[in-house]
């Protein structure tokens, strides 16, 4: 199991609860992977007033205003950079390592990062073995296809940071640059955290595509659909950040009410109850936190069997 490398804050731990810290110097960042979370950090780095070398792809293609883009080979940039971000899927991360430690030309004391979610600083290794200082900067964020709105996102959104300790106090003074809370993370619960983050908000899009469509077929208009749902999402999530998730809950299975879930797992399809029956059955666990009846949630539960 890999070892904890970054130092400071202890695993989880925001880098901001000490207190106040001055905004320390970062020197120029050079981007590989003009994607969405590469563009809209390489915008949030320019309203920083970060130096940012420029942004490096595969190929040509529209950038934002100010972001300089070079594709094929290396990038031009990189001998320059004091900090080299690999902004690069998780399946393309290996093969971009091992380019760039043939290349030779990335030098010892250089700083990298990836932002993948779930693979850690060790990645990495063939840079660390040339002397780079290696960590990982995952920004807790959906980045969407408009790298303004991306830059603007990065303000308040925590950056989960773990590496050498080098790596990790850069990466620190970057998330802070750009507005981004930084939290420093054991790096053998990067999985586990990320799964989470998978269910906040990937998983949070699949379910309501799954309500839109079952209120598609029952009759709702297709462009009525989602002006009537996402009210109610928004409802839903204001109220948990109000007062949290168990307080939060709502609907059924808070009320303990059992004839109403059976109607409705009458109404789906097999697929669909299946679904429905595992979200009950974490939803039950919320309910009792928030203090249900225990001879209710004994019914609901031997229901959802």
């Amino acid at each position: 199991m890999p070892r904890r490398r970054g130092g400071g804050a202890s695993p989880g731990r925001s880098r901001r609860e000490a207190g106040p810290v001055a905004l320390a110097a970062v020197p120029p960042v050079g981007i590989l992977g003009p994607g969405r979370a590469g563009l809209g950090l390489a915008v949030a780095l320019r309203r920083a007033r970060v130096a940012l070398l420029g942004v490096h792809g595969r190929r040509e293609k529209p950038v934002p205003p100010g972001v300089k883009l070079t594709a094929g080979g290396l990038p031009p940039w990189l001998a320059r950079a004091g900090v080299v971000v690999l902004a690069i899927r998780d399946d393309a991360l290996p093969g971009c390592v091992a380019d760039l430690a043939r290349s030779g030309v990335v030098l010892p004391g250089q700083v990298v990062l990836h932002l993948s979610g779930v693979l850690t600083s060790e990645v990495l290794a063939p840079l660390t073995a040339l002397g780079a200082r290696t960590g990982s900067m995952h920004p807790l964020i959906a980045f969407g296809p408009d790298a303004a709105l991306a830059a603007r996102q990065c303000r308040g959104a925590t950056f989960v940071l773990e590496g050498d300790l080098k790596a990790v106090a850069l990466a620190d003074a970057v998330v802070r640059r750009v507005g981004g809370v930084p939290v420093t993370l054991a790096p053998e619960l990067k999985a586990l955290y990320h799964a989470g983050a998978v269910f906040a908000s990937n998983y949070l899009v699949t379910l309501i595509a799954v309500a839109a469509r079952l209120m598609g077929e029952a009759g709702f208009a297709e462009d009525r659909v989602l002006a009537a749902l996402l009210p109610l999402a928004r409802g839903t999530l204001a109220n948990v950040e109000a007062v949290g998730p168990a307080a939060a809950l709502t609907g059924p299975v808070a009320r303990g009410d059992v004839a109403t879930m059976r109607r409705h797992l009458m109404a789906l399809n097999h697929a669909d109850a299946d679904l429905y029956r595992a979200a009950a059955r974490e939803t039950l666990r919320l309910a009792r936190a928030a203090g249900l009846e225990e001879e209710k949630a004994t019914r609901l539960e031997e229901m959802l069997r």
